[in-house]
């Protein structure tokens, strides 16, 4: 007995002695157990702009959906493009809500968990909590409540069914991040140089960019909360915007030919992507061609092109929408071939990913200046006319840039109606937002912004089996999925009014 003892006393050592380095010995140097902070960060802002899933971030929600809704674009598949029908088709109002969730919002919260466990990357967590911000107002403007607080957390605390916060307090949260992470970036601290695709770690860049979203974020609370988009709209000025063209908040690619190193939107109209103009998926609408043809818009020959690459001015022709595939044998052009589609200058892989540039910001500021918000911006006809023209050289991310003589008239054809109403004034500055969301590809926002503008004046249609009763769409619908597994969406329903299209989201209300 004492012998056996001894010999398994004898082997425990042994395998003690084998065993106390057995972790290190054993832990490939090469694949690290935890992911780099900048290579997370990195990967955040691929995902936010959907560079790792074009279909679910651009071309579903942004094409299918919003850029049909708003009247940009238009398509006669009925079975694919339901923003252009009003109707569910093929499930792609969900797109959005499916691909954030489990990608780019889990990789957030992942990034910002682990940058504020250190004090030295402080400027990592400030540009990820921009980029949720982000990430989370196109998200709630699309659907209305949805998960924000909890979302994103069930690898960390093990919450599969985070609650539906309400809109309004999504957007209260979501200024505050604004504020306190432009505060809190820091020149002294580490800068994630090389991991940084929008300013390469330009710190005092970051700090005008999250001011100039929170002006965005706060004009979008005119209809519902004037007070507090009067108090974050001076906040946001006071701050101090983007300053250029050049600052305008972007991811700048460097193709390499794969999805992921490329421009989403543009993947999805790309030879080497999607190729839908080829294939005639999604054309510019007629309410968009005919618009930048009255206004003589120097842009027009720059971004569409007929299907061959005519760019000729005169020759472009929009899509009507709400056109299916018998309509289109009832119009004067029968042949998709002969309808405008983005050029090719528009589409090259490696052009730029735009979330909001310097022209918007500028015509932001002149809407808040007419409102009186702010009174330290100077004046509202001059922010006006610089936010125009830089909307015009905007397009030269596409290698090309409208002739001065061609900005000049243009000028001249659309001033600002300064001795005019509030309404000839917002009716001028966002119809010039509405033509620059759809030459960058921007229909989100575009959508957003004409639900709370009211401008331009869109015609309500009435397509074939629509479930809107005719009436342009005001939200998307939840997944159908999310019934099943977060009890939490009844909560948002009972708050926020039926899941239908027309249910209007908290700042949209009349």
């Amino acid at each position: 007995m004492t012998k056996r003892i001894s010999i398994i006393f004898c082997l425990m050592i042994l395998l003690g002695s084998c065993t106390k380095d057995f972790q290190k010995i054993n832990v490939d140097p090469n694949k690290p157990s935890t992911v780099p902070i900048d290579y997370l960060l990195g990967e955040s802002q691929l995902m936010v702009a959907g560079s790792n899933d074009a279909g679910g971030k651009s071309w579903r929600p942004n094409i299918a959906n919003a850029a049909c809704i708003i009247q940009q674009m238009a398509s006669t598949d009925a079975g694919f493009y339901g923003g252009n029908f009003y109707t569910s088709a093929s499930n792609t109002f969900t797109a959005y809500f499916d691909s954030a969730y489990p990608n780019d919002i889990k990789s957030l919260v992942n990034l910002i968990n682990q940058a504020q466990a250190d004090p030295k990357n402080v400027n990592v967590l400030s540009m990820a909590r921009i980029l949720k911000v982000m990430d989370f107002e196109k998200i709630t403007d699309l659907y209305g409540d949805v998960p924000y607080s909890e979302a994103g957390r069930a690898f960390l605390d093990n919450n599969f069914t985070p609650k539906y916060d309400a809109q309004k307090d999504i957007y209260a949260d979501m200024l505050k991040e604004l504020d306190q992470a432009a505060v809190a970036l820091s020149p002294t601290a580490y800068i994630p140089t090389k991991a940084d695709y929008i300013y390469s770690g330009d710190v005092a860049k970051w700090k005008r960019a999250a001011y100039t979203i929170m002006l965005r974020l706060a004009l979008r609370l005119q209809k519902i909360d004037p007070a507090s988009a009067a108090t974050w709209s001076a906040k946001a000025v006071a701050g101090g915007i983007i300053a250029s063209n050049d600052e305008t908040i972007a991811i700048r690619y460097d193709n390499t030919g794969a999805q992921l190193n490329s421009n989403p939107n543009s993947w999805i109209f790309n030879p080497s992507g999607q190729n839908v103009s080829a294939v005639n998926g999604a054309l510019w609408s007629k309410t968009l061609i005919d618009m930048m043809l009255s206004r003589k818009d120097p842009r027009l020959n720059i971004i569409s092109a007929l299907k061959g690459g005519d760019t000729t001015t005169a020759k472009q022709l929009g899509l009507p929408n709400a056109t299916d595939a018998n309509g289109l044998t009832k119009l004067p052009v029968t042949v998709l071939d002969n309808y405008s589609r983005p050029s090719t200058p528009m589409i090259a892989l490696a052009n730029s990913w735009i979330f909001m540039s310097y022209a918007e910001a500028k015509l932001l500021l002149a809407e808040a200046i007419e409102r009186g918000y702010v009174t330290t911006g100077g004046l509202a006809a001059d922010a006006f006319k610089d936010g125009q023209l830089s909307a015009l050289k905007q397009v030269s991310i596409y290698g090309l840039t409208p002739s001065a003589a061609g900005m000049a008239n243009y000028a001249a054809k659309n001033p600002y109606p300064a001795a005019g109403t509030i309404d000839d004034k917002m009716k001028a500055i966002h119809t010039e937002i509405f033509l620059l969301d759809a030459a960058t590809f921007n229909h989100i926002e575009a959508w957003a912004n004409w639900r709370r503008s009211g401008y331009p004046v869109l015609v309500n249609l009435n397509p074939v089996g629509n479930e809107t009763n005719g009436t342009i769409p005001r939200r998307l619908k939840y997944p159908t999925s999310e019934y099943g597994v977060n009890p939490n969406i009844t909560t948002a329903i009972s708050r926020q009014g039926a899941d239908l299209f027309t249910t209007r989201v908290w700042w949209d209300k009349q």
